[in-house]
């Protein structure tokens, strides 16, 4: 497989997947521009969350300073038509308790670099949390970037829903619904990107506890099949437990990932030997 990376990196042939142990920005400086189709990720999101060698407790400014910098090696490394999913969550005010809506930031970040919002779509899901002097949060954003407005993929067709109405003569031929911003997967006729959080129960079955968050595979791979063709390179700047490469490996894409701490590479590669085998699918 194409080294994306001229560094030193851990690939597997087997399953088309790469990745690499380091800090984002600087291996992104080293990969040929105009060489990934997609970039989709979940950076931390400064609620002091145990990532190992990363401070996921620090001024929301430096939070903005790495948000920048991943923009700006984005912006250099996605082809002309490539795409960016980023994945923020609101958060609680470290001594305020106000809520900072860390995607209207990271709006304007990515807007200064030159990128295009083309969807803020919400992911819902269940949780635990049940405030008691604020509505309990039950839904995150999964921003989607474009490079250029009039150009970019996606491929409707390959997400569609099913229609909610039946036996409906103007629905003959057609293949279903464009599944609008707002998912769920718990009812598959509905509109909602509802994808349940991996609990700790689903962590500790998969062998993979130790890393405190976890993107579901479904939700990461419907936003492959809508944003690149088989064949394409997708990229995960904060690969944490793998899930990226998983999802575009089943899907025959090329799942490249940059991970700061070695210490969920055992994580990684065993998802990867487990979870791509086609015959498990």
């Amino acid at each position: 497989m194409k080294n994306y990376f001229n560094k030193k990196y851990k690939e597997n042939n087997a399953f088309n997947t790469s990745y690499i142990n380091g800090d984002c920005i600087e291996v992104m400086a080293t990969m040929v521009e105009n060489s990934v189709n997609t970039i989709v990720t979940s950076p931390p999101y400064n609620l002091n969350k145990k990532y190992g060698k990363y401070n996921d407790n620090r001024p929301l400014d430096e939070w903005e300073a790495l948000i920048d910098k991943v923009a700006v090696e984005a912006k250099r490394v996605l082809t002309h038509n490539g795409s960016f999913f980023l994945n923020v969550s609101p958060i609680p005010d470290k001594k305020t308790k106000e809520i900072i809506p860390l995607d209207a930031i990271a709006y304007f970040i990515f807007k200064r670099h030159g990128f295009y919002l083309r969807n803020s779509i919400v992911w819902h899901f269940n949780n635990m949390q049940n405030c008691t002097n604020r509505l309990s949060g039950r839904w995150e954003s999964i921003l989607w970037f474009v490079k250029d407005i009039n150009n970019y993929v996606f491929n409707l067709d390959d997400i569609r829903i099913p229609f909610i109405t039946k036996n409906d003569k103007r629905l003959v031929g057609k293949t279903g619904r464009n599944p609008t911003d707002t998912w769920s997967f718990d009812l598959p006729e509905s509109d909602f990107w509802y994808f349940d959080r991996v609990n700790n129960m689903t962590k500790g079955k998969l062998g993979i506890s130790e890393h405190p968050c976890i993107f579901p595979t479904p939700m990461i791979e419907r936003i492959i099949k809508m944003s690149t063709n088989e064949g394409d390179v997708v990229l995960d700047p904060f690969l944490g437990s793998g899930t990226t490469l998983i999802a575009a490996q089943k899907l025959n894409r090329i799942g490249l990932g940059i991970e700061l701490d070695e210490k969920f590479n055992e994580i990684i590669d065993k998802r990867i030997l487990n979870e791509s085998s086609p015959e498990l699918f």
